[in-house]
């Protein structure tokens, strides 16, 4: 790999982070390939990768797609701030990929890139579920007008955003005699994509503040940066 190459693939972005092996059985992740090997010191330019620099996929995005669940911390960023037991806001995306969701200020819809709360955000699909789901542009238009999310109506505990995701939903279902509850949307959609933004954010952070992070495969003990 030359210098050259280096630069096309180097990236400061979160969405572009990096992993290759090297002299060792080790995982590199970072955004920017360094010249020199982390474990070596071995110029990258001058020798062989034993797996060259691919991507990691990030399961945040900026951008909504059309029908589907987004999820942000309630407080703070998940790149930053984010643990394991934070509280959560949920909202819905319609056909057109606009955002609804329902706060103490009611019911608000937009673009995320009208949006300034909406960055670095989970975007699940709604084909994850095993329903079908008809009408969900109509339906979330007339939440807007809707007496039970008005802004007054808003409580934490028995009337938020996660009820007002649950409703729509329920109204939206082909089969209206089945009704989803907040437990299962948790247990088959939530808990798995929150477990797997976790794992992948423990190694941004890792890498925003060291540059790099090193760890090891195999089961072999992790290396720290």
């Amino acid at each position: 790999m030359t210098r050259k190459q280096n630069k096309n693939i180097m990236s400061t972005s979160s969405d572009s982070l990096l992993c290759f092996q090297h002299c060792e059985k080790v995982n590199i992740f970072c955004f920017m390939v360094p010249y020199n090997c982390p474990i070596c010191r071995s110029d990258l330019s001058g020798t062989d990768m034993a797996i060259p620099p691919f991507r990691i996929p990030n399961p945040l995005t900026c951008e909504p797609n059309n029908f589907s669940l987004v999820i942000k911390p309630t407080f703070g960023s998940f790149i930053r701030d984010f643990k394991r037991g934070d509280l959560l806001h949920i909202a819905l995306s319609n056909s057109k990929s606009m955002i609804f969701e329902f706060n103490e200020n009611g019911i608000s819809s937009s673009s995320a890139s009208s949006h300034l709360n909406w960055t670095n955000f989970l975007c699940i699909s709604l084909s994850a579920l095993p329903y079908r789901f008809e009408d969900l542009d109509e339906i979330l238009e007339t939440t807007k007008v809707m007496d039970i999310w008005a802004a007054e109506r808003y409580d934490d505990l028995h009337n938020n955003c996660f009820d007002y995701v649950i409703s729509v939903l329920n109204a939206s279902l082909q089969n209206s005699s089945f009704k989803l509850t907040k437990l299962q949307l948790t247990q088959d959609v939530i808990s798995p994509a929150i477990n797997k933004t976790i794992r992948l954010l423990s190694i941004i952070r890792n890498v925003l503040d060291n540059g790099f992070f090193l760890q090891r495969t195999l089961a072999e003990p992790a290396v720290s940066s």
